[in-house]
């Protein structure tokens, strides 16, 4: 028997949350306040020792989702306390959703462009982290050895280092083009991480 779009939509979900290591349930009942609410994806994780929750409704839909979907799914997410909510649908969604969910927690998304911002996220997330490190590793270095130098022969690879971390904000915004030089910008995210690349790949090989 053919599984019908919308239910094949809520399972294309519900793996996508599980794949990202987080637990989820498809037609899942939450208790509330007011009484229990049938949602479409239960989504409920915990990074770092803090625990949350997400309401995820699907819409596999041939037409744009309108504003009063948004609304019932705010009405839920207060109701049972959730952290967050997702809107899903590959069509689209009318102004009037997009203006009310700019004023609340939820995302309006197809699955397809949520898996790129995470994605993203994702790649960005690792360049801070060694960033990061990179710096402390020749903060180490120049205080083990070039303690009373002016400047020290790491200063200009450390100034690389913290442009970087500057602009990993609007990197993280899509706000390109980036300006991370006089009269030089990076055009797009694979420009972001190419530069990127080569200042930690010189970083975190410099050396003595």
């Amino acid at each position: 028997m053919k599984i019908p779009k919308w239910k094949a939509y809520q399972n294309q979900v519900g793996d996508f949350f599980k794949k990202l290591g987080l637990t989820s349930f498809v037609e899942h009942k939450v208790d509330g306040v007011r009484g229990k609410h049938l949602v479409d994806v239960y989504v409920e994780g915990n990074i770092h020792g803090i625990y949350f929750m997400w309401i995820v409704e699907c819409k596999a839909w041939n037409s744009n989702v309108p504003k009063e979907k948004v609304l019932a799914l705010q009405s839920i997410i207060t109701d049972v306390g959730a952290d967050r909510g997702f809107l899903l649908s590959e069509k689209g969604f009318q102004s009037g959703a997009l203006r009310i969910a700019e004023k609340a927690n939820i995302t309006l998304t197809s699955l397809y462009d949520l898996g790129q911002t995470i994605q993203t996220d994702s790649v960005i997330g690792r360049i801070s982290w060694r960033v990061e490190k990179a710096t402390l590793r020749l903060r180490k270095l120049k205080k083990d050895n070039f303690k009373n130098h002016y400047i020290p022969p790491m200063t200009a690879i450390m100034g690389e280092l913290f442009i970087l971390q500057n602009i990993l904000g609007e990197a993280l915004d899509h706000e390109y083009p980036i300006q991370y030089s006089h009269g030089q910008f990076l055009n797009s995210f694979e420009e972001f991480v190419k530069y990127a690349d080569d200042i930690l790949l010189r970083a975190e090989s410099w050396t003595l």
